[in-house]
């Protein structure tokens, strides 16, 4: 049950608005094990944490010395525990984990006495009726309750602030007001982070490139971002970093509003994602399959993965005894985690074992863009190959970051490599919808246009859902002209369409084709639009005839003046009807089909 009321504003994707609150480089601790070894002047710390019905929440609990010092961190799945302490004052953050991620619930001042037990007893008001959560209570989805920040003096409605935080100024010039697409490099270190180069010399090497954007991405670091040497009046310079650790891979974030703290484990890290992303700032999965720092930190919800990093065919493939024993769990035979499957997967270099990580991952419903970086931390390997375009509103830091958060990307093999323009006409009517990144309804016939340039001889290869449904050999008359192959598909569920261009690989390397360019995708996905109206919480659709039931409303995004809406799917079969008949008072709205 879908139909689509045109909207001539391109599709963009909203910002994932939850997140977690991290607190400076804290061990871990499970159930009942201390995060450091305690000296010999220890008291007790017995905490009980539960809503206010008396059930227990898994709980995290932070204390950190009034006097200066490490932070603390005990842990419980139970809610409850009791572990030896330092005796001293301490300021405790008491976070429970709500969907699988933190959210502070409480802090308050706590004095532990040598020799004494402590108590620590927090009651959760909030949250506990059903279809309630925490979450609900929340105002800018920074995972700290609003209440905590009012009483912490930080802002219940700004991301960026929050206990403990450390904000990041972000400057954003426009160097030119113009939409369109710039190219640049998004993965690249300097002096401070091992790289051989000053700032100064790394920003000068990207003018001289031609680049229209750089992100500096050392290591756990963002000095470069307070350089002297940071500032250009032709580059654009992305505050970023690159996050994480050899041993559990690492992440590329871009333009975030508070520095990015190391975490302990996966549900830390898909809070640190998702605290980046309310601060509209980028986290992308960084070369997962590289054999130095391959990506564990759980399946996450990323903003884009880097799928090309270095040479295509040059990074050797990963094996799955490289990752924790967890990554090798099957369900019927199956590997779980979309990382080990892809890794799992022979004839491919690392860069193809990422590509396929991708797929995999965006065909479980992950909306992460593509995007490209050389890795280069000397002179020796050339900024912005391979190289990453992003269509944006400016030539700006803000542009930039924007225009990733979107998913309008593609990649290529360097500045004088291929270029993709990839389309949908819904409705093939002769107007075009969305472009990469875009999201088209299913049950409608759409006609996707390729266009590829600077590629001559080469193979145009359009991909639905991992696999290839198009190849065709790509003839152009000068370079100046596009290569244009146009396709229509009937998508009668969710689906990914991306575009590839590849050759013949005659070099030595790892894999058999040699991959020079790769489009963002655009997705099908079930939709209904009402026009000009935002449709209540508790809205449900019915088609005019009565083949279809009705259908309660998921999802909603305002855009160019037009309400996109997402229903659920229709019923299998009758003995489903009733989950989707509406509840008493629920308000129905029929469409006809022609006013579709």
């Amino acid at each position: 049950m879908a139909g689509l009321i045109r909207s001539n504003a391109p599709w963009t994707r909203g910002p994932c608005a939850v997140l977690v609150l991290l607190l400076s480089a804290a061990t871990a601790a499970q159930d009942g094990a201390p995060s450091q070894p305690a000296p010999a002047t220890n008291g007790t710390v017995w905490a009980d944490i539960t809503d206010i019905l008396g059930r227990p929440l898994k709980t995290k609990v932070v204390l950190t010395p009034a006097q200066g010092g490490q932070p603390i961190e005990f842990r419980s799945s139970k809610g409850t525990g009791q572990w030896p302490c330092p005796a001293g004052a301490y300021s405790a953050h008491t976070h429970i984990y709500d969907e699988g991620i933190p959210i502070l619930i409480d802090i308050r001042d706590l004095v532990v006495r040598e020799g004494q037990t402590t108590d620590l007893l927090v009651e959760l008001v909030e949250g506990a009726a059903p279809g309630s959560s925490p979450h609900d209570f929340d105002t800018d989805a920074d995972l700290v309750m609003d209440r905590v920040e009012l009483a912490a003096g930080t802002d219940p409605k700004d991301a960026a602030s929050f206990p403990g935080c450390r904000p990041i100024e972000f400057a954003s010039p426009v160097l030119s007001a113009e939409a369109g697409w710039y190219r640049g490099e998004l993965h690249a270190r300097s002096s401070y982070g091992g790289g051989e180069e000053s700032v100064a010399k790394l920003v000068r090497r990207a003018e001289k490139a031609g680049l229209d954007f750089l992100a500096i991405t050392d290591r756990n670091t963002m000095q470069a971002c307070q350089d002297p040497g940071f500032h250009s009046d032709r580059v654009v310079l992305i505050p970023a970093m690159e996050w994480g650790s050899d041993e559990r891979g690492v992440a590329l974030i871009y333009g975030p509003g508070t520095f990015p703290e190391p975490v302990a484990d996966n549900a830390d890290a898909q809070g640190l994602c998702q605290l980046v992303q309310a601060q509209q700032g980028v986290f992308a999965i960084a070369h997962p399959c590289f054999g130095f720092a391959p990506w564990q930190w759980g399946p996450g919800y990323p903003n884009a993965i880097e799928v090309w990093c270095r040479g295509w065919r040059s990074i050797p493939p990963i094996s799955l005894d490289q990752f924790d024993d967890e990554y090798g769990r099957r369900h019927e035979g199956r590997l779980v985690y979309s990382i080990a499957q892809a890794v799992s997967t022979p004839d491919l270099s690392g860069n193809g074992q990422a590509a396929l990580f991708w797929d995999y991952e965006l065909v479980r419903g992950v909306m992460a863009s593509p995007i490209a970086g050389s890795l280069s931390s000397s002179p020796s390997v050339p900024l912005g190959q391979p190289i990453t375009y992003v269509y944006a509103l400016e030539k700006s830091a803000r542009g930039i970051v924007d225009g990733l958060r979107s998913g309008r990307t593609f990649v290529s093999s360097g500045p004088d490599g291929p270029i993709i323009r990839f389309t949908a006409d819904v409705l093939h009517d002769g107007k075009t919808d969305v472009g990469m990144g875009g999201i088209v309804p299913t049950g409608v016939d759409t006609q996707f246009q390729i266009q590829i340039g600077n590629a001559n001889g080469m193979k145009a290869v359009l991909l639905y859902n991992g696999r290839s449904i198009l190849s065709k050999k790509i003839e152009q008359e000068s370079d100046d002209q596009f290569f244009v192959l146009r396709h229509t598909q009937h998508p009668v569920s969710y689906a990914v369409f991306r575009v590839c261009v590849v050759r013949t690989a005659t070099e030595p390397g790892f894999g058999p084709l040699d991959v020079v360019a790769m489009s963002s995708p655009i997705y099908a996905q079930e939709m209904l639009v009402v026009d000009g109206q935002t449709p209540p919480e508790e809205l449900w659709i019915k088609l005019e005839n009565d083949a279809v039931p009705p259908a309660q409303v998921t999802g909603m995004m305002e855009d160019g003046g037009k309400t996109w809406v997402r229903t659920g799917a229709p019923p299998a079969g009758p003995e489903d009807d009733e989950a989707f008949t509406p509840p008493p008072g629920a308000e129905v709205r029929t469409l006809v089909p022609s006013e579709l």
